[in-house]
């Protein structure tokens, strides 16, 4: 239970910090986005993904390395009534930064600690500073320089390391922006910024036309992860890439009616053909004057496959790779439903290993396991794709067949039976004769109870067991 806890705890902060990038990513290339805009939102979202009571994100002015943050404000309002120019540092070095708040600027390392008082960088609080509970601090680098710095403090429930990654990310982003607004030749086209934009930001990110849905522009981690030369992608399709037509129209209908699209998960196909799991958030945005689509993506297989995983665990049963009882119930009842709702025929074979404990007790049980492996196979074999099979009990097996009148679920039961009955199942130079009793119903008219035909199907396997066994009885 905790394991399925946490899983979906960490699926809810990546759709967050997934959230953020987009918004971030779009605000940068929008030519109407301040850089207080763009404090506001890294701010935010950084308080966000964490919990944070409180916190600023600052910059270091080129010229004269001055520490400037106009989110300062905000704790000025939260009851911190510490002056702003004592955040402040005119001239380098940056060792002269004091105290905690400093820390990640000196050492240029992101870092967090949940005993702020104990940390070695610790020099008390000046008077009136707010109390600290934790505190978190990244430092925004780009290129080596040091551009600023995120940092946070008072999260409820304790800081991690899954927050200093997910903020270190943001200030990835974040870094971009100030290094284009220190560029002394700071570009002004649009296209330009949008170009950068794309080719800088650390994700795949790619640009598609809202009219035609071609690719306009891709970034090389997008290109790796489609295993396509980014020339060879633009001018190509987007419905190339999608696993499911349908999903690729249920976004672009979206994004024209919303502007944008968050934390959609779905499949998408690269250059070969392999299909992979992504989270994929598109806005809406202009580029050189028309309107374009750019879409971040985050690869999640790895994360899929260990959910499919955790989901086969716990749906089937280990030794036979059939469903367990538990998911052979939930699935029946369903069917049953749907069988009892649009009136077609259901019915239901129950059937126990005959002697099975004598198997056990004779030849232990490594053997036993081999046998209801070995019958496994074989009644997989006399069935179809549709019909649901699942081991109940220790020996005891059952099998829905929709679609199926009790004539013909007779007929199933003794192609079964006989199949069984011609097993031969060999260990260590042993072979053993295995057989199988069986009981059949169907559904009545008026019934849509799976418990009342399990209850019908056992007492029928009953009776065949009294008749000798290696038989077929039906209520």
């Amino acid at each position: 239970m905790s394991s399925s806890v946490g899983t979906n705890k960490q699926q809810e902060q990546l759709h967050k910090l997934n959230a953020a990038l987009a918004e971030l990513s779009s605000a940068i290339i929008s030519p109407a986005a301040t850089i207080d805009q763009v404090y506001r939102i890294v701010l935010d979202k950084s308080k966000s993904l964490t919990e944070s009571q409180h916190g600023f994100v600052s910059t270091i002015e080129s010229k004269t390395q001055a520490h400037i943050s106009n989110t300062l404000t905000d704790m000025l309002r939260e009851g911190c009534s510490v002056p702003a120019s004592l955040y402040a540092l005119p001239e380098k070095p940056h060792s002269l930064y004091h105290g905690l708040w400093g820390h990640a600027l000196n050492t240029r390392t992101a870092f967090f600690t949940n005993s702020p008082g104990r940390h070695p960088a610790a020099k008390g609080l000046p008077q009136g500073h707010l109390a600290l509970q934790n505190y978190l601090a990244v430092p925004i680098m780009f290129g080596g320089n040091l551009l600023g710095q995120i940092a946070l403090a008072n999260s409820p429930r304790g800081y991690s390391e899954e927050d200093l990654r997910m903020i270190s990310r943001l200030g990835e982003l974040y870094a971009i922006v100030l290094h284009n607004r220190n560029q002394e030749n700071e570009l002004r086209s649009s296209e330009e910024r949008f170009r950068l934009m794309v080719e800088t930001v650390p994700f795949p990110l790619v640009v598609t036309g809202l009219a035609d849905q071609s690719v306009l522009y891709i970034n090389h981690f997008a290109a790796e992860l489609f295993q396509v030369p980014p020339q060879e992608a633009v001018g190509r399709k987007v419905s190339a890439y999608f696993a499911l037509p349908e999903e690729r129209l249920k976004i672009f209908v979206e994004i024209q009616k919303r502007g944008r699209v968050l934390d959609r998960e779905l499949q998408l196909r690269d250059e070969q053909g392999r299909a992979f799991w992504v989270l994929l958030s598109a806005t809406q945005v202009e580029w050189a004057g028309d309107p374009v689509i750019m879409a971040a993506i985050n690869d999640i297989t790895a994360r899929k496959l260990i959910e499919e995983e955790l989901n086969r665990l716990a749906t089937t049963d280990s030794l036979t790779g059939i469903f367990n009882r538990r998911q052979f119930l939930s699935l029946g009842e369903q069917e049953i439903s749907k069988a009892h709702r649009y009136r077609r025929p259901v019915s239901l074979i129950i059937y126990d290993v005959d002697h099975f404990k004598a198997v056990n007790d004779t030849y232990g049980h490594q053997t036993g396991d081999i046998v209801l492996k070995e019958i496994t196979k074989a009644v997989n074999q006399q069935l179809r794709s549709s019909d649901i099979v699942g081991r109940i009990g220790g020996e005891e097996f059952a099998i829905i067949l929709p679609e199926t009148q009790i004539s013909e679920a007779l007929l199933v039961a003794e192609r079964i039976r006989a199949a069984i009955e011609n097993l031969l199942v060999e260990f260590n130079g042993i072979t053993l004769h295995i057989t199988a009793s069986f009981g059949v119903t169907d559904q009545p008219e008026n019934d849509c109870s799976l418990d009342k035909m399990f209850n019908r199907a056992d007492g029928a396997l009953y009776e065949a067991k009294e008749r000798g066994r290696n038989c077929i009885r039906q209520k």
